[in-house]
């Protein structure tokens, strides 16, 4: 039996497991994936505390889903720790596979989960799902492509991913997550892997595990997949074979609502990108509509239109849906509310046309639908159609059912009414070759199409196979009528029954007349019942060929009656035939006519009239029938009718205007004829009428009636006549209704009808109109109230005040629905009813007409003895909310036409206001009503109509103040307003209440109405205030009062209302009266704030006050400036300074003078914020330009009198507040000067300022004039033009004398004197530099000037000297012999004791000397250049060198020296300085010096260079050699410094070529190798120099200047060869600076320079021997020996240097005969050959190292050489093997150590094999 382990490995084998799972170091890294940790941590966790961990996220899962709990006792067991998939049978692994599958499945909606990640981490570290079950876990994440989650889930699975998966390789390898189009794009390529995703999703949702992330990933990919196939050109069947087999699964998955509504957008997507045949579409709606669930079947329908959208059908062609599919649809409850939000969205034409003809197929009951769906949805007319064909035909059809036809002929009637269907139908027809009249008997209904379709004969209409019960069979079973008249109402039934044969024998073309009306069984001849059955029938709503062979019947059987028979009565329903909607019978009524006409062409002897005793009946509604004369029978006939029958014809309301005028008693006739033609109407008017009455046909009714009331007025009452009809109207209405709605007469046009009756001059019509108003019917009494509306006029006025107060009763009521209101708005009311519906409303207090006593009132109500029980107060609201509505009524009806009302208003606003104090009532708005109502009447009239015994302007104001509304009180305002205007005396007194009433709350409104009350009461009421004011400079205490309750608003003032606001009060008042008063008081307010410390109220004052000045001219604001400054002068310092006789605007009483004082302060600083906004100065200098609009020069003379004013004071305020207590206000005053002055025209300013600079006792103003010059001419836009240019050079010489005069220690003074000169120098002094030089330059250089002691004013001076030097230019030629020395000894000066704002100026003046004449500045270069290097030394000055300023200007004057001065002058002034420079040895110094040379070389010309190549040579080598200059003392700088020497030798090599450069270069190494015998220290630094010159050079130009290394390779040799023979000592920096450039030039070499015999031989040995110096030749000799093998690639050069490093790999140290000397080893040779015998110990004693160490350098160097040539050298390596064997037995460890671990393992690498076989 096979051992247990001989089993495991026998399942491995067949198994095929790769040595991944046996090789350690693949499973420990295996078990480091992880899904939640990093590799380092992940790789020390255990199995058990990864289970713990997995365990815990289980449990969470189980409390979201029970279902995860099976997993407990599979995948997560105890016994699953111990699992080892690799060792299991396989079928342990696929019970393993599918539990895995399961939860994976299970776990998908939820991998967000942080328990999901945790449980999912045990399948990844236990099972290795991410290696064997990738493919599943994979397609579980998909769905979260873009979540970070799925590119930790990629980095646990391998490379290579699972083939299908192999497109996300790319985003494993970046760890970034796959972006969406290369999904796509692998779905449209692949189809294995479209279809293993469609499986996935399908698996999912059989076994109920889908969810929504899943469904939207699958929807969204498929949709995307489906675009970018048909983007690239797929064939569309290739599509559809894709998609289609899982979108048809998907969509019978019933129980997955939301499965199906994914599988359908996909659908709508696929039918719509490609072209899919008629059966599968046929299939997919199938599919679609017999498998949708209740939640399911709104976004099925949607699919299934939009699928049917795409059927490929021939034009006009259309066939109805399945009927399995149409049977779905039906069962949806919502489906009309449905497809009305989808037509919303898309088109659905085709699919509502092919349910229609469903419709049409299986349902014949739901005709309605049917045209509801066509005329809702937006069909084509061809689909519109092909409906109707449909339709059609069914109606045509012979097996439709009673039911079918009824339905359908409603549907008809509705579809020829539709303006959008009548024509489509009537299209149908032509083409079905269909008539309407016989349609209309097939249906047995009356069609009423909009227009006649084209006349056909009528055998082309086929009719439908007969019915069960023939023509004659019904006939013959006809009882015989038992009535008299088929006009009586009784005879209803009966007439029906015979109606249904008749109809019966007309459509199966019958002989009707003979068969039927003849007959004398059912129609005896001797009763007349044929008649009366043929007018009922041409009468009623029957078919049009019914009624016309009615009509033909009648006059074929008139034709044959005795003449003697009159047939009077058959006139009224012949008159109702020609207003028929069908010419054929109105055509065949005219003829009727023309035949009945005949019979009264002359009277018979005894006629007998037909229906006498029984038309209607017996009864009284026949024996009540007025009855023609044959005389006015035969002029009705043939005289008025007759003739003009054809008329009525063509046009159907013809009859109705003919048979109002017929009955018109207002036409004009001769008096001779008026009683006849009287008579004649009224007979007539009679005769109808009664038939009116009579007759039980509500057709018959409104059809005369319409005739009737279309006369103007009628001989007898209309409404007289119709009393019967209309006196039961109203208690029988609904039964009326009845018969109405069965003969189908719209009922709302009937009772318009008979409302119309009435007319103005029937007061007994007016009640009855009352009436029906009353009944509260919606169809009677709109109906009434528009007659109402129309005939209120008419009326008398007893008449007119009963229907309106019924109709303001109605409107109050509640409870009635008749919009009473809205007829009352219809009215036109007169003020008598006004005033008497007004005075219905009985408020409860004394009679209007008395004055009210709103005081003494009060004082009543406040008593309990007056109080009103509960039933009075009932009945006072009642009125109330009456007279609101009859306010209502008179705001509507133009109150302005009611003037006389004005009286009674007030006397009810009396009434509302002592209302308002006794009770709670509301009253708001019937007072807001009666003022609307008010307002137009005041403004109408003029003060003559104006009773002021009336106007009660008290109680307005008594109103404003106890109204909360603030609606309100602004119609109380405007109220105010209009009474102001009309008669200011009126409101004069009580204007104060009123504005601090608006004060307190209007002004504080922030809507639009309020700003309009605001705006009209400012502009109404205040003229009546300013007129009783006085005006002038003194102040109208009345004004004050007023703007100040505006003033103490201000807070509460919307902020965007305030300029407005104030803006409309100041000039309503008058600017000039007004506005300083309301600056004075906005002052006090600002001195509060600032006082108080409320900064930002202050500044929200300061800002307005800048925006507000906007809105005035300049003029009105200067002079407003201009008094409050009077204002504020006249505010005493003390209060024992008071004048008694004056009034401050303030009550300054009790003011402390501190506080006086501050007072003044804060009004001072507000006056400066007055004048000194930029629009102000912007405005002033538009008036002196003349731009400004309607300048004149009255403006400009007014301006400068206000101007000269605020100076005038402020003057004087400076000139008495000398005192040191008010120096802060005299300092605000200055301030306040200096605004002003700064708005003057710059003449005036001038004028001004020349005076105050003259003030020469006054130190002070002369500063601060000179200062307002600087700030004028420095600030100032307008000071460019000539007149500003000779104001400035007028006060030039004034401001020199001021300099010159002032005391030699105010250097204030001197100081801002200059800062003028500067100003004006800039402006003016190019143009006028005559004005300049002289007095005014030599004022600058003297000690007043630029050699001052005082720093700042030199500073000033030297400012002002620059200015003038670049404005001057060439002018300053004569003066440079003066300024130039002075400037630059200030200049030293400065820098000696570090005066920097000094030297920033002093560069600054020759900074502009350079920029203006720099050929002239070539002689003081040299100074120039000096002081400046001097300036950056690094001193006891240190804060001047350092100083960003300085060096900033120092940088910008060098700039503009390098950029003026030519490159020779500039080179030559450089090399003179080098020698100062580097005698200071000052690296600073140095420093800059060297950086400005190197900026002056890299500027200059290359031609410029080479020519005085020599001379900067001779520089260079001087600044070579400054290591032996600076000696000792410059060991801590000379390293930078011979850096920066370098850089500045590169520059110059740069600028030369080779033929100029060589020969200097020759001349450098001589220079370096020549040195003064007997120093080696000079020799030694000089060579020292060279050769980082030569390394920086051979670096920096490479292969260019590699030959010039030719010119020291003896030197190079000589001094390598004295290190280690011990000639010279070993000098570590100078060792390393040969070495560096040899290394420089072997690395670019590529002209073989080093391959020549001749160089190779002189360098080779002498720098192999550098590697006898052991450890401290370091890795720079590796460098060099590696670079310089790799320069000389030969056969011979590699052995050579191979040797060399193997003779000191050797033990040296064991030779007897080593000498310290050297010898030629070849006579026949150059070359220089150092046995490494001989110089070894030699080498190590003057390098200080051991023998180990220089064995150990020279396995370092090989190693070196082996990693850089590689097998190039591996020919060398039969020498080098005996040397490695010594070596590796070396007694030095280290030696052993470095050979084994670093050398072979390098040899063995590029060898390919190990060196072991070769050393044994």
């Amino acid at each position: 039996m096979a051992s247990s382990l001989g089993r495991q490995l026998s399942l491995i084998k067949a198994n095929a497991v790769t040595a991944s799972t046996l090789d350690r170091k693949r499973r420990q890294k295996s078990h480091a994936v992880s899904l939640i940790y990093d590799p380092k941590d992940a790789i020390t966790q255990d199995l058990d505390s990864i289970y713990l961990v997995a365990l815990k996220g289980l449990q969470d899962l189980e409390s979201i889903d029970h279902r995860f709990r099976t997993f407990e006792k599979s995948l997560f067991s105890e016994t699953s720790i111990s699992i080892d998939r690799y060792v299991q049978t396989p079928e342990q692994n696929a019970v393993l596979d599918r539990a895995v599958e399961s939860f994976l499945a299970l776990i998908g909606p939820r991998v967000l989960l942080q328990p999901a990640i945790q449980a999912l981490e045990w399948l990844v570290r236990r099972f290795k799902i991410n290696e064997l079950n990738a493919e599943i876990l994979l397609l579980t994440f998909l769905p979260y492509y873009s979540h970070p989650i799925f590119s930790r889930v990629l980095d646990t699975i391998s490379l290579p991913l699972p083939p299908l998966f192999s497109f996300l390789s790319n985003s494993k390898t970046t760890a970034t997550t796959p972006p969406r189009n290369l999904l796509t794009r692998a779905l449209s390529r692949d189809a294995e892997l479209f279809s293993l995703i469609s499986e996935h999703v399908i698996t999912h949702i059989n076994a109920h595990h889908e969810y929504h992330a899943l469904l939207s990933f699958w929807t969204s990919a498929t949709i995307s997949a489906i675009l970018s196939m048909k983007e690239a050109k797929i064939f569309e069947e290739t599509i559809a074979e894709r998609t289609l087999p899982h979108l048809s699964t998907v969509i019978t998955a019933r129980k997955s609502p939301e499965a199906q509504t994914a599988a359908y957008m996909i659908v709508v997507v696929l039918v719509s990108q490609c072209r899919l045949g008629n059966d599968v579409l046929d299939a997919l709606a199938k599919g679609i509509a017999l498998n949708w669930t209740t939640k399911s079947s709104k976004t099925g329908l949607a699919a299934l239109t939009q699928t049917l959208q795409f059927y490929d059908l021939p034009d006009g062609k259309y066939v109805p849906l399945d009927n399995g599919v149409w049977k779905a649809i039906e069962k949806i409850e919502s489906l009309s509310q449905d497809l009305a939000e989808i037509k919303k969205k898309v088109k659905i034409d085709k699919f509502i046309v092919a349910y229609i003809h469903a419709i049409l197929e299986y349902d014949h009951s739901n005709f309605e639908l049917v045209f509801n769906l066509l005329s809702e949805q937006s069909l084509s007319v061809s689909q519109k159609s092909a409906v109707a064909h449909a339709i059609l035909k069914i109606a045509h059809s012979s097996d439709a059912s009673a039911e079918t036809q009824s339905a359908l002929g409603e549907t008809l009637n509705k579809c020829l009414e539709d303006p959008a269907l009548k024509d489509v139908f009537f299209d149908a027809m032509q083409q079905l070759n269909m008539d309407v009249d016989e349609m209309e008997l097939k249906l047995k209904t009356t069609l009423q199409p909009a227009k006649p379709p084209p006349h056909q004969d009528d055998s082309m209409v086929e009719i439908s196979s007969p019915p069960k019960v023939t023509f004659e069979q019904r006939i013959n079973r006809a009882r015989k009528p038992q009535h008299t008249s088929f006009l009586a109402p009784t005879a209803t039934k009966q007439f029906e029954g015979l109606a249904e044969i008749y109809l019966q024998g007309l459509a199966e073309k019958k002989e009707v007349l003979s068969l039927l009306i003849k007959n004398e069984n059912l129609f005896p001849s001797e009763s007349g019942l044929a008649l009366s059955f043929l007018l009922r029938m041409w009468t009623g709503s029957y078919p049009v060929l019914a009624r016309v062979a009615a009509l033909n019947f009648f006059g074929t059987l008139v034709h044959n009656m005795s003449e003697t028979v009159d047939l009077q009565a058959t006139i009224v329903y012949l008159l109702v035939a020609l207003t028929d909607s069908s010419e054929k019978v109105r055509r065949a009524a005219a003829q009727c006519i023309t035949v009945l006409s005949c019979r009264y062409e002359k009277s018979p002897k005894s006629p007998q009239i037909w229906g006498l005793e029984s038309l209607y009946g017996a009864g009284s509604e026949t024996d009540q029938l007025k009855w023609l004369g044959y005389k006015d029978l035969r002029v009705l006939l043939k005289d008025k009718i007759g003739p003009r029958s054809e008329e009525a014809v063509l046009d159907r309301d013809y009859i109705k205007s003919l048979i109002g005028n017929l009955v018109d008693g207002s036409v004009a006739i001769s008096n001779e004829k008026r009683k006849k033609e009287v008579g004649f109407k009224t007979s007539v008017l009679a005769f109808l009428c009664s038939h009116i009455t009579g007759s039980p046909f509500f057709r018959i009714k409104y059809c005369i009636l319409s005739m009737l009331i279309a006369s103007k007025k009628t001989p007898i009452s209309l409404y007289a006549l119709c009393t019967p009809l209309l006196g039961t109207w109203i208690k029988r209405r609904n039964t009326l209704i009845e018969s109405l709605e069965r003969e189908k007469v719209p009922s709302a046009l009937f009772e318009r009808t008979i409302m119309k009756v009435v007319v103005g001059s029937d007061q007994d019509g007016a009640k009855f109109l009352e009436d029906s108003i009353r009944t509260d019917v919606p169809g009677l009494s709109d109906a009434a109230g528009e007659r109402i509306a129309e005939l209120f006029d008419n009326w008398k006025y007893d008449t007119q005040l009963s229907l309106v107060r019924t109709l303001v009763d109605l409107a109050l009521d509640n409870n009635v629905q008749f919009a009473a209101l809205e007829v009352l708005n219809q009215l036109s009311l007169s003020t008598e009813i006004f005033s008497a519906i007004m005075s219905d409303s009985n408020l409860g207090t004394q009679h209007r007409d008395e004055p009210q006593q709103p005081s003494k009132r009060r004082r009543r109500s406040s008593t309990s003895q007056h109080q009103q029980s509960g039933a009075a107060w009932q009945s006072i609201h009642g009125n109330l909310r009456r007279l609101t509505l009859t306010l209502d009524l008179l705001e509507r009806n133009q109150p302005q036409k009611h003037v006389p009302l004005l009286k009674q208003l007030f006397a009810i606003l009396g009434e509302l206001l002592l209302l308002k104090t006794d009770s709670s009532l509301p009253v708001q708005y019937t007072q807001q009503v009666l003022v609307d109502c008010m307002l137009p009447i005041i403004k109408t009239m003029d003060n003559s109509q104006l009773d002021s015994n009336s106007v009660r302007i008290d109680i307005i104001v008594s109103c404003i103040r106890s109204s909360t509304s603030p609606q309100v009180q602004n119609k109380f305002l405007l109220l105010v307003s209009a009474l102001a205007k009309l008669s200011p005396e009126l409101v004069l007194h009580s204007v104060m209440p009123i504005f601090t009433f608006m004060g307190a709350n209007t002004i504080r409104q922030d809507d639009e109405f309020s700003a309009h009350v605001i705006q009209q009461t400012i502009s109404q009421v205040i003229p009546a205030l300013a007129q009783s004011t006085n005006s002038g400079d003194g102040i109208a205490f009345g004004t004050v009062e007023l703007l100040l309750s505006f003033v103490n608003a201000f807070p509460h003032i919307p902020y965007h209302r305030r300029v407005k606001l104030f803006t409309t009060l100041v000039k309503t008042l008058g600017s000039h009266e007004s506005l300083y008063l309301v600056l004075r008081l906005l002052g006090k307010r600002h001195w509060d704030a600032v006082a108080k410390g409320k900064v930002s109220d202050a500044q929200g004052l300061e800002d307005f006050v800048e925006v507000y000045l906007r809105g005035f001219t300049v003029n009105e604001r200067i002079e407003a400036a201009r008094r409050y400054l009077s204002l504020v002068i006249d505010i005493p310092f003390d209060l024992s300074m008071a004048n008694e006789t004056k009034s401050y605007l303030d009550d300054v009483t009790g003011f402390t003078s501190e506080k006086l004082l501050s007072s003044k302060l804060d009004l001072l600083r507000f006056f400066r914020i007055m004048v000194s906004g930029p629009s102000l100065r912007s405005e002033v200098a538009e008036i002196f330009r003349g731009t400004a609009a309607e300048i004149s020069h009255s403006d400009i003379d007014a301006f400068q009198v206000s101007i000269g004013g605020c100076i005038e004071k402020l003057l004087f305020i400076i000139d008495t507040t000398s005192e040191e207590k008010y120096q802060e206000y005299q300092t605000e005053a200055y301030d306040s000067l200096d605004a002003v002055l700064n708005l003057l025209s710059i003449q005036d300013f001038v004028t001004v300022l020349e005076t105050l600079i003259s003030r020469l006792d006054d130190p002070l103003t002369v500063r601060r004039g000179l200062m307002l010059i600087r700030v004028k001419f420095e600030h100032d836009g307008t000071v460019s033009d000539n007149i500003s240019k000779n104001s400035g050079l007028k006060i030039l010489p004034s401001v020199g004398a001021a300099i010159s005069n002032a005391n030699i220690e105010d250097m204030e003074l001197m100081k801002l004197g200059l800062q003028a000169i500067e100003t004006l120098g800039s402006k003016f002094a190019a143009v006028e530099p005559d004005a300049f030089v002289g007095e005014i330059l030599e004022l600058v250089l003297d000690d007043r000037g630029i050699q001052c002691a005082d720093e700042n004013t030199a500073v000033s001076g030297l400012v002002c000297l620059s200015t003038l030097c670049t404005a001057l230019g060439a002018r300053m030629l004569g003066y440079l012999p003066r300024v130039v020395p002075i400037i630059l000894d200030i200049l030293e000066k400065a820098i000696t004791i570090g005066q920097e704002l000094v030297g920033i100026a002093v560069f600054a003046v020759i900074d502009s000397l350079i920029k203006r004449i720099p050929t002239f500045m070539g002689s003081y270069l040299t100074k120039i250049l000096g002081l400046v290097f001097l300036s950056a030394s690094s001193g006891p000055q240190d804060a001047f060198a350092e100083s960003q300023s300085i060096g900033d200007a120092r940088t910008v004057l060098l700039e503009n020296v390098i950029a003026k001065i030519q490159t020779r002058p500039l080179l030559a002034s450089l090399i003179l300085n080098w020698d100062d420079v580097i005698a200071r040895s000052d690296y600073a110094i140095i420093k800059f010096y060297l950086f400005t040379a190197t900026q002056v070389i890299e500027r200059g010309t290359r031609k410029a260079v080479m020519s005085d190549a020599s001379k900067l040579f001779d520089f260079l080598l001087s600044a070579f050699n400054s290591r032996n200059v600076l000696g000792e003392p410059g060991k801590a700088i000379v390293n930078d410094l011979e850096m920066e020497v370098i850089e500045t030798a590169m520059q110059v090599v740069l600028k030369l070529n080779d033929k100029v450069f060589r020969p200097l270069f020759v001349r450098a190494t001589k220079w370096a190798t020549e040195a003064p015998v007997g120093s080696s220290t000079e020799r030694r630094n000089r060579l020292l120099i060279i050769y980082k010159f030569s390394e920086r050079l051979f670096g920096s130009l490479k292969s260019i200047v590699t030959s010039y290394y030719g010119y020291i390779v003896e030197v190079t040799a000589d001094l390598l060869v004295g290190f280690v023979t011990g000639k010279t000592k070993l000098d570590r920096e100078l060792w390393d600076s040969v070495i560096g450039s040899l290394i420089a030039a072997f690395s670019n070499d590529q002209t073989e320079f080093w391959q020549a015999p001749v160089r190779f031989d002189k360098i080779a040995d002498s720098l192999l021997a550098q590697l006898a110096l052991g450890v401290h030749s370091s890795d720079l000799l590796q460098r060099a020996i590696v670079a310089f093998a790799v320069s000389c690639s030969s056969e011979d050069h590699y052995k050579r240097i191979n040797k060399s490093i193997l003779d000191y790999m050797r033990d040296l140290d064991d030779e007897d005969d080593i000498m310290a000397d050297w010898q030629d080893a070849k006579e026949d040779s150059d070359a220089v050959i150092l046995d490494p015998k001989r110089v070894a110990k030699t080498a190590r004693l003057n390098a200080d190292s051991t023998a180990s160490d220089v064995k150990i350098t020279a396995v370092k160097t090989l190693k070196a050489i082996y990693e850089r040539l590689g097998e190039e050298w591996l020919s060398m390596l039969p020498q080098l093997v005996p040397v490695v064997a010594e070596l590796l037995e070396d007694d030095d460890e280290n030696v052993e150590t470095e050979v084994r671990n670093d050398l072979v393992p390098v040899i063995e690498g590029i060898l390919g094999e190990s060196l072991d076989r070769y050393l044994t």
